[in-house]
């Protein structure tokens, strides 16, 4: 039976009060037949209730998840179940994920860490550590709806029934369907996909270095990498309370280690500023320190103007300072993955169009009278000839080569919009008579970004690109 109290749920005091009907009084009819009737709808309304009450207690049998997939939940105890209901109705953030030993690691943005391994999964919540023997939602959630849903082309039919351990009691486990295709998935999903150390590339950021990148966002003139070295070499190993967290007089300090160590202040933080437009703001910085350091080093050039006191405008370290640059952008696309890829490439085409166009001497028709700025030649001061170099120059296999090893490490597809600036690089490049190994390679990302752009646009994707015609290059051709 309900409570009593259950039975005044529907009952109020007020303008909709349902009132005696005066009309029956004056038929006749009897005041007690009225109570009947009274009495007998609001039995009707009880054993309704109750009628419902009972499904409730029944418990749900089957729940329809995101992907489009019907779970059967019959054969979960209770607990196992309302994991289940909540891990299938949540939708929840990764913040990378990898291949690990045994399985593969799933980093969520609120600090768990789900594991899929071939024999058993965990995960690193308070709930799994109760019961380790049995799923928590977060595993419900990853290796179900997430990830199952995957490699649906269409939701089965049929009810999937569900095990205690978050499994399909029936089907191919889900380890074996992400054999090989993870990164395919993590594309899928948009997720950071943290590849395996010994292929070169760092992937994938600290918290710190989380937080850095968010904070370092608002600054208009200032990289992570240039960014309070001090808070982020601190240890952020040991957990610290809120209080602990203040730094007198610092709000910037207070600010970066209540994100690091409270998990409410980093969700919020990222939820403000976005990895995507973390990446596109990074991009679009560096380009403008590229396009700042060239336009400093000209007017020198010219006028003699020095830019300020941490201006850069020796040659040597102009070149130097591009070349850093454009390293960072590559390891940020590998660290950023899969967001910003657009503006990296706008960047590094940017980068390398404007130092194609300074074939020359970069004192030629200056308005202070300088012939060199060390006794160096021409060439030597050339950040053409310093940065790409000249036909003469035989470069190994394993020799860098600036900006076209940064342009690498991004998809094809990333590049089919610069087709038309690449073509026109190529064309500079082959007047200048740039080394050979140079121009081949450069001609190979061409020809890759075009096929790309086919297979994107179709056939009359490339229509209208023409190949620039031979002539004058804006610059000279390199002395033999």
């Amino acid at each position: 039976m309900p409570p009593p109290t259950r039975q005044f749920h529907r009952l109020s005091i007020g303008q909709n009060m349902p009132a005696r009907d005066p009309r029956a009084a004056r038929a006749g009819q009897d005041p007690s037949d009225e109570r009947e009737e009274s009495e007998s709808e609001f039995s009707e309304e009880e054993s309704s209730e109750e009628e419902e009450e009972e499904e409730e207690e029944a418990g749900v049998s089957t729940i329809l998840a995101r992907s489009g997939i019907t779970y059967d939940l019959s054969k979960l105890d209770t607990e196992s179940e309302a994991q289940a209901l909540v891990g299938l109705d949540e939708q929840l953030d990764v913040v990378n994920c990898r291949a690990a030993s045994g399985g593969y690691d799933f980093q969520l943005m609120d600090r768990p860490r789900v594991h899929i391994g071939k024999d058993a999964s965990s995960c690193t919540c308070s709930t799994f550590k109760e019961r380790p023997d049995a799923a928590c939602h977060h595993i419900f959630q990853w290796i179900l709806d997430q990830l199952h849903g995957c490699f649906l082309t269409k939701p089965p039919t049929g009810e999937v029934a569900l095990s205690h351990d978050g499994r399909p009691r029936s089907g191919t486990p889900i380890e074996d369907l992400l054999e090989g295709q993870l990164e395919a998935v993590t594309g899928r999903l948009n997720w950071q996909y943290l590849r395996e150390e010994g292929d070169g590339r760092r992937t994938g950021m600290t918290r710190a270095e989380k937080v850095r990148d968010v904070m370092s966002a608002f600054k208009p003139n200032v990289l992570p990498e240039g960014f309070r070295q001090d808070l982020v070499n601190e240890r952020t190993t040991q957990s610290r309370t809120p209080e602990q967290c203040v730094v007198q007089g610092d709000l910037e300090a207070t600010l970066f280690r209540l994100a690091v160590h409270d998990d409410s202040v980093f969700n919020n933080l990222c939820k403000a500023m976005p990895a995507g437009a973390c990446a596109a703001i990074y991009f679009d910085k560096i380009q403008d320190q590229c396009r700042r350091l060239l336009r400093d080093f000209d007017r020198y050039c010219m006028t003699g103007e020095r830019p300020g006191s941490s201006g850069i405008v020796e040659v040597d370290e102009v070149a130097a300072q591009l070349r850093r640059l454009v390293q960072h952008i590559r390891m940020n696309i590998a660290l950023r993955t899969p967001h910003g890829a657009e503006g990296a490439a706008k960047a590094l085409v940017s980068v390398l169009e404007a130092v194609t166009a300074r074939n020359k001497d970069p004192l030629e028709g200056n308005q202070w009278g300088k012939t060199s700025f060390h006794g160096e030649d021409e060439d030597q001061r050339n950040l053409y000839h310093l940065l790409i170099g000249s036909e003469d120059m035989n470069l190994g296999p394993e020799a860098e080569l600036f900006v076209i090893d940064a342009l690498a490490s991004l998809a094809p597809s990333d590049l089919h919009q610069f087709i038309n600036q690449l073509q026109a690089i190529r064309h500079r490049i082959e007047v200048n008579r740039a080394p050979r190994a140079y121009l081949l390679r450069l001609d190979a990302l061409v020809r890759t970004a075009e096929s790309a752009s086919a297979e994107l646009h179709g056939p009359m994707a490339l229509f209208g690109q023409k190949r620039p015609a031979t002539g004058g290059s804006g610059g000279y051709s390199k002395r033999r």
